[in-house]
Parts: structure tokens; sequence; C-alpha cells
């Protein structure tokens, strides 16, 4: 619980003079904040990446949010994915997964989400050298669903 207020604290300072914060919360499951921004998340990546902070030690930008559903995930991913690549273009799914009462098996949602873009896509998976990453954020009974430049996921 303590980790999570001091990681509330440094995101509060780190975007301080930048643009209004709508809800910072705690999640159910130890060490994932949620964070609403009226900013790009992008630029709030840059800002948190160039701020000391002691706690935390990942950020991942969402696009999206759908219920913790297969078919809503598996829909969602293969709309954003269809604006952003182009056929032939390389991806790797990665998930987190909080919580297993919606899904139960974080590799078998890694295989479907990838078949589907292989086969409606014409995308290739390749978990060593991609272009993209397609992130999924399970937590609980929602999915923050996200199609990135791998430098995009902040990793302190």
């Amino acid at each position: 619980m303590g980790e999570e207020l001091v990681g509330i604290e440094e995101l509060e300072l780190a975007l301080q003079n930048h643009e209004k914060i709508l809800n910072i919360k705690e999640s159910e499951f130890p060490n994932v904040i949620l964070i609403d921004l009226s900013m790009d998340p992008l630029e709030a990546i840059k800002l948190i990446a160039s701020y000391p902070t002691t706690v935390i030690s990942k950020v991942v930008p969402i696009e999206t949010v759908v219920r913790t559903r297969l078919d809503s995930i598996l829909e969602k991913t293969i709309i954003l994915t269809r604006d952003k690549l182009s056929p032939g273009d390389t991806f790797n799914v990665i998930c987190d997964l909080r919580g297993r009462k919606y899904i139960k098996s974080k590799d078998e949602l890694l295989q479907r989400v990838s078949d589907e873009l292989i086969d409606k896509l014409n995308l290739k998976a390749d978990g060593t050298d991609f272009n993209w990453v397609v992130q999924l954020e399970v937590v609980g009974e929602n999915t923050g669903v996200s199609i990135l430049n791998p430098d995009h996921i902040l990793k302190k």
C-alpha cells in the first residue's frame, strides 16, 4: 500500500506543471495505478521518464479500455491495429494479466490475438525483432489495449 502512495505522489510531481490529471487511483491489484490524463499519453511518458522516481518501474500508455472479454479484446485490437500497421509489419503481443476471473490463460490470450492479427491483417508475429507492440493490460474486469512502438513503453 505504501509503494502505491509514493508512486501516486511521484506521478503528481512529474506532471504537476503540465496538464491536468483527471484521475489517479489505485487498482485492486498491488503496484498498479491507473491514471486518466487530459494530455497525450506519450508526452506524459516523456515527462515521467525525465523525472527522478523511486518506485515507478513501468508506465504503459493505454489507447482504449474494453471489458475483459476475449471477443471485446480481439475486436478492439483488430480495429486499432488495422489503423496503424500495414500488411507484412512485424509485431509482438505483450500481456500483463492481473486477476484470472475473466481471462484464465495469458498464453491462450496471446495466441488468440496473434492468430487473429496474422489471419485478418496479414501481419507477422515476431517475438524478438518486431516493429510494433500490441500491449494488453488486463486489470480485473477492464483491459487496456494499445498498439505502440517499443520505445513508447517506459521501463525504469
